[in-house]
This record gives C-alpha cells, structure tokens and sequence, in this order.
C-alpha cells in the first residue's frame, strides 16, 4: 500500500510530518513522549511552520493550566452523604435481588406441581392440557424476556443520570 495513502496511523519516522494526520504527535511532543525520530520530525516541522508552533504553544498553555488544577475536597458532610446512599443502593439492590430470586423459586415450583397435576389428571383433555401448557410456556417466555429488556435497557440508558 502507498504510503501517501495510508489511513492506519503515522508515517514512517523518515517521512515530513503530515499536520492533519499527524495532529496527535504534538499533544505527545509537549508532554515528552515522542521517540527520538519522531521527535526529530515534530521539531523539523515546527522549525518551518509558525501555524505549527502556534499550536505547540497553545498546548503547552493548556498543559501549564490543567497541570497547575487540583480537585476541590468534598466536605465531610459529602462524603457522609455519599456513603449513606451507597449503603442504601446496595442493600436495597440485595433485597430485590432475594425477593425475586424467592419469587422465581417459589413460582417455579408452584407451576411445575400445576403442570405434574396436569398431567396425571385423565379427565382432562389432552388439546386443554395443550393449551394450558402452551399459555404456561408463553407466560415464561414474555416474562423472561421482559426481564432481560430490562436489564439491557438499564446498562445502556444514557440518560440514567439527567436529573429532572
């Protein structure tokens, strides 16, 4: 493949720089963690562009000024809060957890002793033994599915943070 066309990532270190590919060599550059060769080019390029230093200087600005920022510490009272809510979220997440692990082991067993006392049950007629097996499979298979919307949909709401 000519290497004039490649999309892939940088050029080869004995190639001029390319500002519109190479773009992201220059945050590397000021943050000093270019190798020697591609360090050499970088500096020939700014040695003939002035719209290439100005860039340079900008970045070492902004790495000056993020540099240069600290976090706020969250007062005790935050944290407090923090943790009582964490508490909170996880043992609520634990008792719906149980509760409905309780449901599906109670349920599960109530609707197999139906389906066991079904299918003894001579009377019955074997297209109404059918139908109450095929609404029983439906029911299982909506709730499942329902369950696993929901759970897919929980991972990946991206508005789950917006507060109202």
């Amino acid at each position: 493949m000519n290497e004039d066309i490649r999309q892939d990532g940088p050029r080869a270190p004995d190639r001029p720089f390319d500002p519109e590919r190479e773009a992201p060599l220059l945050s590397a550059y000021v943050d000093g963690e270019l190798p020697a060769a591609e360090r050499a080019r970088v500096e020939a390029r700014l040695a003939a562009d002035p719209e290439t230093r100005a860039e340079v200087a900008r970045l070492r600005r902004l790495k000056e000024v993020t540099d240069a920022m600290t976090l706020k510490e969250a007062p005790p009272e935050e944290w407090e809060r923090f943790w009582n809510q964490a508490y909170n979220r996880l043992e609520r997440g634990l008792a719906w957890f149980a509760l409905t692990l309780g449901a599906v082991i109670v349920g599960g067993y109530a609707l197999y002793r139906f389906v066991e006392s079904l299918w003894v049950d001579a009377q019955l007629p074997w297209f109404m033994k059918l139908g109450i097996y095929a609404l029983c499979c439906g029911v299982l298979l909506l709730l499942v599915s329902v369950i696993r919307e929901r759970i897919f949909v929980r991972k990946r709401d991206r508005y789950d943070d917006v507060v109202r």
